[in-house]
């Protein structure tokens, strides 16, 4: 595991504790097991694989083809075959004139074809098309919210693993500051107090070092479970850092108007809502069908006016006259469902609007915020020093390097975590203006 920015600590220190947080990067009892490299790139290629919102998504994909396919269906005509046997009691009328056979069987062949129904058939299809390209573009929507996900939990191990590094600095340096505290009581320069004060402090950074070594396991499964990779063991790399896009906030918009899934689907929301009043209108409309029949039948005996096979043709039109009222309010129904799509459709661009410029604001004030934080490191490393070797001589006291180690603590953990964010910042922006996965297909 690699970490860049400004090191927290120096020499051969610096290389055991690097050492010490990769090998707490790997899982329990995986000691002897073979260790893989896992960048970012293939932990999101593993979780588009592998992750059960975008399987899920792809389902909706095909369940909304299966939808077409019906759509289809109701323009194609309809041919249904039936046979029938039919056995009597008993065989009625006389030798001259039969009116009920012993047997009888049948056997027809119906054909139906819709011809014209106010365009309904035809708007339902192109619903039923908008619909797939709405799924599809959810299919992308998972991949993006999961490649976001898989995103935080890749720099939330990065996080942990740098506290990790952090903690066993901070557990090192009580250390020792333990044996100058012993140190000087041998030769009787403090007091027996010091030294407890100093094996109190070690202690708590024992304490603070396996609170982040379970953070750090913690945020291993949570990796994990985004990737798939269930009781393999693997380490992370840093990741290059992302460079910043100089778009401006208008610019930034626009692109999302046109990259970002929610608000395609919400225009082909719109779309679809529009072909609902097609469908509405086409119930005051009349229906023509064409249907079909061929009949065949034999007897046993043949009835008197018994006619063995027969064939028709029958154009159907039907004009609906009253029905209390239901077309009406099916199309203002579906007026008012138009009206609701454009107005989801505006309140999301307004969203959009608002969601760049507070991703800028934050990436800006989280860049600030780093450097002001690596003034506060350089700073409180410088202080550290000075201090410590002021106590080592006799010159501070316990408490003004229990104070010098804090501000340090805390100014390291302050700038790894704003390194991070600020990698977290650019990626919420990339998500937001549509273009965190490539390759998306329209």
């Amino acid at each position: 595991m690699a970490f860049s920015g400004k090191p927290v600590c120096q020499g051969r220190l610096c290389a055991a504790l690097f050492a010490a947080a990769v090998f707490f990067l790997a899982p329990a009892g995986g000691a002897e097991a073979e260790e893989r490299t896992l960048t970012l790139e293939e932990a999101r290629r593993l979780a588009i694989e592998n992750h059960e919102r975008v399987a899920i998504a792809g389902e909706g994909v095909a369940q909304a083809r299966a939808d077409l396919r019906k759509a289809t269906s109701r323009i194609l005509p309809n041919i249904t075959a039936e046979g029938s046997y039919t056995r009597y009691t008993e065989e009625k009328g006389t030798d001259s004139f039969i009116i009920q056979p012993r047997e009888s069987t049948s056997a027809e062949l119906r054909l139906s074809q819709p011809l014209y129904s106010g365009g309904r058939e035809w708007a339902t299809r192109r619903q039923a098309r908008l619909q797939i390209r709405s799924r599809t573009e959810g299919l992308e929507a998972a991949r993006e919210d999961v490649v976001r996900e898989t995103s935080y939990r890749y720099y939330g191990v990065l996080k942990a693993g740098r506290d990790v590094e952090i903690k066993s600095a901070a557990l090192r340096r009580a250390e020792e500051r333990l044996e100058v505290a012993e140190a000087r009581l041998r030769v009787g320069d403090v007091t027996r107090s010091a030294v407890l004060r100093a094996e109190a402090e070690r202690a708590g950074a024992e304490a603070e070092l396996i609170r982040s070594r379970n953070g750090l396991e913690n945020a291993m499964a949570l990796l994990r479970r985004a990737t798939g990779l269930e009781g393999e063991a693997f380490m992370v790399t840093e990741p290059e850092r992302i460079p910043a896009d100089e778009r401006s906030a208008a610019a930034l918009v626009e692109a999302a108007l046109g990259e970002r899934t929610d608000y395609v689907q919400m225009l082909l929301e719109e779309k679809a809502a529009g072909e609902g009043i097609t469908i509405a209108r086409a119930g005051f409309k009349p229906s023509l069908r064409l249907e079909g029949l061929l009949l065949w039948r034999e007897q046993e005996p043949a009835t008197t006016f018994f006619q063995e096979e027969s064939a028709s043709a029958t154009l159907r039109l039907t004009y609906p006259l009253f029905e209390g009222f239901l077309r009406r309010a099916e199309l203002s129904e579906a007026r008012s469902r138009l009206r609701e799509a454009e107005l989801r459709r505006l309140g999301l661009r307004r969203d959009i609007e608002v969601q760049i410029t507070e991703a800028l604001n934050n990436i800006g004030a989280i860049e600030a915020l780093t450097e002001s934080f690596r003034r506060q490191l350089a700073f409180a490393e410088e202080d550290y020093k000075m201090v410590f070797e002021q106590f080592r001589f006799g010159v501070a006291a316990t408490l003004d390097v229990i104070d010098s180690e804090n501000t340090l603590v805390s100014a390291q953990s302050a700038l790894a975590n704003a390194i991070y964010d600020l990698e977290l910042a650019k990626i919420d922006l990339m998500y937001l203006t549509g273009s965190l996965v490539d390759g998306r297909a329209r």
